[in-house]
Formats: C-alpha cells, sequence, structure tokens
C-alpha cells in the first residue's frame, strides 16, 4: 500500500513538473519570437527553445493544453473521380490521434447525387456534414467555411493516407504559433540574385531545413493546413476574382490573401512523405495542367493584388 502511495506521489510530481516546464517554455518562446526581428543572436535561442518545447512527447502534449486549444474543424473536398477511394480516406480521419470536433465535406453541386447510397450512409455515421456549392475546383474546401469561421479549420487532400499524428502535430505548432498558418509541408518562395521571382518550377520544394515563421515560406495546403481564423484577407471570400486568378491553384490563392493580411507560414520540423491512395492519382492537379498554371496564376495574381510573393 506504501509502495503505491510513493508511486502515486512520484506520477504527479513529474506531470505537474512537465506542466510547469512546458508553460515555462511556452513564455519564454513567445516574448523571444516578439524580440526576434530586433536581435539577431535571439535566433539561436528561439531555436533551441522550440526543440525543447517540440520534446515533450504527443501523449504529454495531449495532456497538457487545455481541451478548449485542442478544438478544430476538418475540412476536404472531393469530386465524382475520387469517390471510390473517398470511404479509405475517411478510414485516415478517424485513425487521427487527436479527433476532430466537426468535419465538413464541400461537393460541386451536382456531384452528391454521384455517391452510391452505401458511401452516403458512411459518410453521415461518420459525423461528416455535406456542403454543397458552385464549382470552385480544390478551393471550395476552404473559401465557403471562412465567412463563419471559429475554429482553427485543418484542410487535407482527399487522395492522402494520413499520417495518425498529422492533426495533433499541427495543433501543438497552432499552440505555439497561434497567428501563423501551420502547414505539414511547404515550398521556400526562391529568388534569383538580382530578388527577381523565380518560375515556381524552380522554387526549393518541400524544404526541410527551414521552418519559420516567415513570409517566404509557401504551404502545400493539401498535404495538411491549419488556418488559424482571421489569418487570410477579406478578399479570400470573392470568388468570383478566385475563379478568374486562381482556380485549380488554391495554395496560391490561401498564399496572397494571408501576407496580404501579414499572416506567414510555420512549417512542423521534420520530414513528412505524401502517401497517396491507391487509384487516386489519375484526376490529380498536377498531372492535369497545374505545372503551367502555377506560373500563369502568379502573373495574374501580382498584376492584380500586387508582389505578395
Amino acid at each position: 500500500m506504501v509502495i503505491n502511495v510513493l508511486i502515486l506521489v512520484a506520477i504527479v510530481g513529474n506531470s505537474y513538473l512537465v506542466l510547469r516546464s512546458f508553460l515555462s517554455l511556452s513564455r519564454k518562446l513567445s516574448q523571444i519570437n516578439s524580440r526576434l526581428v530586433k536581435n539577431e543572436a535571439l535566433t539561436k535561442q528561439l531555436s533551441d527553445t522550440t526543440l525543447r518545447v517540440e520534446s515533450i512527447s504527443n501523449i504529454q502534449m495531449l495532456q497538457l493544453l487545455p481541451q478548449s486549444e485542442l478544438k478544430y474543424h476538418l475540412a476536404f473536398t472531393s469530386h465524382s473521380a475520387r469517390f471510390e477511394t473517398l470511404s479509405q480516406f475517411v478510414e485516415g480521419i478517424h485513425a487521427q490521434i487527436l479527433k476532430p470536433s466537426r468535419i465538413t465535406l464541400t461537393l460541386a453541386k451536382g456531384d452528391l447525387e454521384n455517391i452510391s447510397v452505401p458511401l452516403l450512409e458512411k459518410l453521415k455515421q461518420s459525423g461528416i456534414e455535406i456542403c454543397q456549392t458552385e464549382d470552385l475546383g480544390p478551393g471550395k474546401k476552404l473559401i465557403p467555411l471562412l465567412s463563419t469561421q471559429d475554429l482553427p479549420i485543418i484542410v487535407v487532400d482527399d487522395d492522402l493516407i494520413l499520417a495518425p499524428d498529422l492533426t495533433l502535430q499541427l495543433m501543438i505548432q497552432h499552440s505555439i504559433y497561434p497567428k501563423s498558418i501551420i502547414a505539414s509541408r511547404a515550398h521556400l518562395i526562391t529568388r534569383n540574385e538580382t530578388g527577381d521571382l523565380l518560375p515556381y518550377g524552380q522554387w526549393k520544394k518541400q524544404v526541410t531545413d527551414y521552418n519559420g515563421p516567415q513570409a517566404d515560406l509557401f504551404a502545400t495546403s493539401g498535404a495538411g493546413t491549419l488556418f488559424p481564423k482571421n489569418a487570410l484577407h477579406p478578399d479570400v471570400l470573392d470568388t468570383k476574382l478566385y475563379c478568374e486568378l486562381a482556380f485549380y491553384t488554391d495554395d496560391l490563392w490561401w498564399h496572397i490573401h494571408a501576407r496580404r493580411n501579414g499572416t506567414v507560414v510555420r512549417r512542423i520540423p521534420g520530414l513528412r512523405e505524401l502517401v497517396f491512395l491507391p487509384g487516386s492519382q489519375e484526376a490529380a492537379l498536377w498531372n492535369t495542367g497545374n505545372k503551367v498554371r502555377n506560373d500563369e496564376n502568379i502573373s495574374l495574381l501580382i498584376n492584380r493584388f500586387g508582389e505578395f510573393f
């Protein structure tokens, strides 16, 4: 009996020390981050402090963070060509360590009638809300939800096998950098020696040595990206402009409206590989024209809004 009591006391004591350490480190991190631009020497201090915070295990983080800071809205879109693999994708959502408070599947009007009855039933039983909107391509996974956003929105693409800790890691970073967009994967926007923007194909892709938060990190949203409330400029809701300037290239649309709003990107540290659902890539955007569209739409966006890349 005495041994059991001693063990319990040790566990409680250890939990208290971990909590106190995490809260202290988080406060320190915020203070350093706010002064970072003024003192180059603080960069290393910020990096060291961040690593110490991130060394706390996922389970400890779940225990330490208040429940109010763990709530998020998961959003995705799909279309008829992907319905055959949608059931597998939903299984990946339910396998998340940190469960979403709300899940929304947004479809273009007319696509709903192409979903089979068994799949529709599975979606409903899974607690997935189905929203119908005008056809906004991949942009429909987020644009219709922003006007009533009350939680961080995590967007994912429906062709991926999701790592079970994906949303947990996004929310951990969100708790440390609450004003930043949090990306699972990101490119580094690259310029030549005279400062001119290089073509999209020459950007540094899927970087692992830049975590930010920084303005030249470009979130590739489908891999798993968290958008805090009010992260994007209000013009992001202008669907007419979106269709004219960025249809199919939604990541460009999110980026330019983030920068217009002063929002930057933080990347989850480490390497996260993309694992695609079998049979899901025949209609992938990269295979159907985005290699050309990206540079065309970057020019359109810069001409309309200015140099925000």
